[in-house]
């Protein structure tokens, strides 16, 4: 053994081929002697401020609010006559009508328009900030982002697709022609 990192290959190695052989059970079978079992959860136990004083000795603090006995006063809301009275119901005036129709209107209006946003699939499509215009071309965006504009080839004669698949080839063949 030159290493240590062989000798833990060699041990498990030899765990393997015991499990493979049938010798030894595999890790996730065996009874793991003096440990906890697993599925026991104890995140919400609760553990006594005197037992944690006894362990810690003085660097323990309570967490717990000490409340301290004091007098607090009672608010108690009494009606002098012994029961609560009832609002009474106020008529409708010309004045209050007045004021309720320009906000009923208003209502009315923002039904319209949820309704009308409303898709045939059920969703809603409200655009709170309200129809965009592009106030730029796709050209002058993109010049702004830096991108070059495309521009036209400048092949002679017309500038078709088969045109210029001609002129490819009659290039290519060209270049070749000349190298042999």
């Amino acid at each position: 053994m030159d290493n240590i990192g062989d000798f833990a290959e060699q041990l498990v190695l030899g765990e393997v081929s015991n499990v493979q052989n049938g010798k030894a059970l595999p890790p996730s079978q065996r009874i793991q002697e003096g440990l906890a079992p697993a599925g026991k959860d104890i995140q919400r136990t609760q553990v006594p401020d005197s037992f944690m004083q006894e362990i810690l000795g003085d660097k323990y603090v309570s967490k717990a609010p000490v409340i301290e006995e004091a007098e607090i006063p009672e608010l108690v809301w009494t009606d002098p006559d012994g029961h609560d009275p009832e609002p009474e119901p106020q008529s409708l005036t010309e004045e209050t009508a007045q004021q309720l129709v320009p906000l009923l209107e208003e209502v009315k209006g923002l039904l319209k328009e949820m309704t009308a946003a409303v898709t045939g699939s059920g969703n809603i499509g409200i655009s709170i900030a309200g129809p965009q215009k592009d106030s730029d071309s796709w050209e002058s965006m993109e010049k702004r982002y830096g991108y070059k504009s495309t521009k036209k080839a400048d092949l002679p004669g017309d500038s078709t697709k088969k045109a210029v698949l001609k002129a490819s080839i009659k290039n290519r063949l060209s270049k070749r022609n000349e190298t042999d």
